[in-house]
């Protein structure tokens, strides 16, 4: 090896100093408080810690996402017409995929849309039997390689954010028409619902696990083979503006996967993940804040690996967004993937100390979580007998304690508000969901006027 190449180490020309060392003179600085004291807890006893070295990292690498991910823009205007404007605008613009949520009239919102080039992808939810079958017939009209998107069955998640019993009617021949297109993917498991509605990344990954399961069993009971049931499946996790849990959730989320997967003996051990950001996170006063907030969550949804990325406009949480809220939600992912070259890049995380050390918490945490679920029945019955909505809930009152007694800010909210700012108004959006796990803004309670 040549000069030019030679590993530098910095810490060479230093002494080595161990934790011990490091912890006598820390207590001093802290006079009479712990050394505890510089710990910050998480979810479910996971723990932040003042210090990490090497030994945090060393062995703990996982699967790793691919460089580069698909910028897919959410559309869910109410009117077909119009919501055909908005899908036009945003590939013309930037987008390389489309996310459409409540929509029937497949044939009038994608009218002049290439589905060669661009990827469709459906957001579970109610009465979507007849978009699925359009979509299933639009794609045999186009070359197979290029058949790509979702069709968005999750029929635990629907249950859990709408209500009612899980709908299972219809489920394997959609994933026999969709098997062998390497591209596109029958059936979603969205977790987003239950970080929506309160629950920490444990909750979130673990209901992310056993719903994969369910479905894997299903398929599998219905004739499907294992690597068919895999390949149908695509993972919806939340972004939020805690980058480095979000990263860690990610790279977390693919090492359980993968160890289901091989459990299992399936070939493909990959898990494709789409991150949307989170709806909770938003405020309704002083909603400038949430660019900030969307970028962070994108920032750390590209680092953690996603595949699919898709950014809430700013100004979601207070109705149908305009077309400057539309235009910044792609434009920050634009930056971010192009400008900041944050697209060139694989596992940029990999290696870090701390990264790697909350990732092996989380994924510890959630795999023990996901074992009692699967005990106690599995993720049915622990959506049935209401045990992650109770949790969730918990969970949310939880957080409002902590932002009502400060320990836990929300810019332009609770900390830092504008009284003189005028508010912003956006046209009212369809009814929302009122299943056993409700979105539960974290701003809402201390909005004045505000509900979720």
């Amino acid at each position: 090896m040549s000069d030019a190449f030679m590993p530098l180490s910095l810490a060479d020309g230093f002494a080595s100093v161990g934790q011990e060392a490091w912890a006598v003179l820390a207590q001093k600085v802290l006079g009479d408080q712990p050394l505890s004291s510089l710990t910050t807890e998480l979810d479910r006893g996971i723990c932040i810690q003042p210090l990490y070295t090497a030994d945090d990292a060393r062995g703990r690498q996982g699967p790793v996402g691919s460089a580069g991910w698909d910028i897919r823009s959410l559309v869910n205007e109410t009117e077909a017409a119009t919501a055909n404007q908005v899908a036009l605008e945003e590939l013309r613009n930037g987008a390389t995929s489309l996310l459409l949520a409540g929509h029937h009239d497949l044939a009038t919102v994608l009218n002049e849309v290439y589905l060669a080039m661009a990827p469709v992808a459906l957001m579970p939810g109610l009465h979507q039997k007849a978009s699925v079958a359009w979509l299933l017939d639009a794609w045999q009209e186009i070359n197979p390689a290029d058949r790509r998107g979702a069709l968005g069955l999750d029929p635990l998640g629907v249950a859990a954010r709408w209500g009612g019993a899980p709908d299972w009617e219809g489920l394997e021949p959609t994933v026999q028409a969709t098997t062998g297109f390497s591209g596109l993917r029958a059936l979603t498991v969205d977790a987003t619902v239950y970080a929506e509605a309160g629950a920490g990344p444990v909750l979130e990954l673990a209901a992310s696990l056993a719903t994969g399961v369910a479905y894997l069993h299903h398929l599998v009971d219905s004739g499907a083979t294992v690597d068919e049931a895999f390949a149908a499946l695509t993972f919806t996790y939340t972004a939020d503006c805690d980058q480095f849990v979000t990263m860690a959730k990610l790279r977390a989320a693919r090492r359980l996967w993968a160890r289901v997967a091989q459990t299992s003996e399936a070939g493909d051990q990959s898990q494709h993940q789409t991150v949307v950001t989170s709806a909770a996170m938003l405020t309704r006063q002083d909603p400038w804040v949430n660019l900030l907030r969307s970028t962070v969550a994108a920032f750390s949804a590209s680092i953690g690996g996603a595949d699919v990325v898709t950014v809430r406009p700013f100004d979601s949480a207070l109705g149908q967004p305009d077309e400057f809220g539309r235009r910044m939600a792609r434009n920050l992912q634009l930056v971010l993937a192009e400008e900041s070259s944050l697209s060139s890049l694989i596992d940029p995380a990999g290696g870090s100390w701390f990264v790697e050390n909350l990732t092996d918490q989380l994924a510890q945490a959630a795999w023990q979580e996901f074992q009692t679920v699967e005990a106690a029945g599995g993720a049915e019955e622990a959506l049935a007998s209401g045990r992650w909505a109770a949790e969730a809930e918990t969970a949310a009152a939880a957080r409002s304690a902590r932002i009502a007694d400060g320990s836990e800010e929300i810019i332009g909210v609770t900390a830092y508000p504008n009284p003189e700012e005028a508010p912003l108004s956006r046209p009212a959006t369809k009814d929302q969901p009122a299943g056993p796990l409700p979105l539960r803004r974290w701003a809402a309670p201390f909005e004045s006027g505000g509900t979720a």
